[in-house]
């Protein structure tokens, strides 16, 4: 899988990047500095391929995802991140899951369905994989996700809602942020996450 590492200082957050579909490892830098200008950054290339496009596991067309590719992918994700993270030295519990879109469903779906030391999470712009088949307590994961409103042509919040009651039921802390500027990332959602981030 290809990637983009950039160590950051000492004292920084440290951010996997996770982009959105067509979208490379190095979309969500300049979020990601926004996030926290000191960070340390591990952003990840989607292994997919989607007429050119990168993502981060397979589908049949809008929002009708193969979920075969989903599970191999989330586990060639996690296998990875696990793998850098040891050549990296940085404990899984220090790295903070940032992801868009594609980037963002697939970082949910291993905190989900994997049990993991990775903990903490911002997503924008997730919807439910409709994948229930965990009930392992979430209660040392804490995640903040954004929702562009019903101008989102791709996310709907029934869909997002699904997501938001997944992590909740299980005990998750979860904060959500709703704009109504569709699926595009927008500068409050991302000073709100910073915000989150200091808590």
């Amino acid at each position: 899988m290809e990637y983009l590492y950039q160590a950051g200082k000492s004292n920084g957050k440290k951010f996997i990047l996770l982009h959105g579909t067509g979208g490379d490892e190095t979309s969500l830098v300049e979020l990601a500095k926004i996030l926290d200008a000191d960070s340390t950054i591990l952003s990840l290339r989607g292994a997919v391929k989607e007429e050119g496009m990168n993502r981060f596991f397979k589908r049949n067309g809008l929002n009708q995802f193969d979920f075969e590719s989903l599970e191999r992918e989330t586990d060639h994700l996690y296998e990875v991140i696990k793998q850098l993270s040891q050549e990296k030295a940085i404990a899984l519990d220090e790295w903070t899951l940032v992801g868009y879109s594609n980037g963002a469903n697939i970082a949910a779906h291993l905190l989900l369905e994997r049990e993991t030391a990775l903990t903490k999470g911002i997503f924008f712009h997730p919807m439910s994989l409709e994948v229930h088949t965990q009930s392992f307590d979430l209660a040392d994961k804490s995640v903040w996700v954004s929702y562009g409103g019903g101008q989102d042509p791709i996310v709907s919040e029934a869909s997002f809602m699904t997501l938001v009651s997944a992590f909740r039921e299980r005990q998750a802390n979860i904060i959500v942020a709703k704009t109504n500027h569709g699926h595009q990332i927008t500068m409050d959602e991302v000073q709100n996450a910073r915000e989150w981030l200091k808590g």
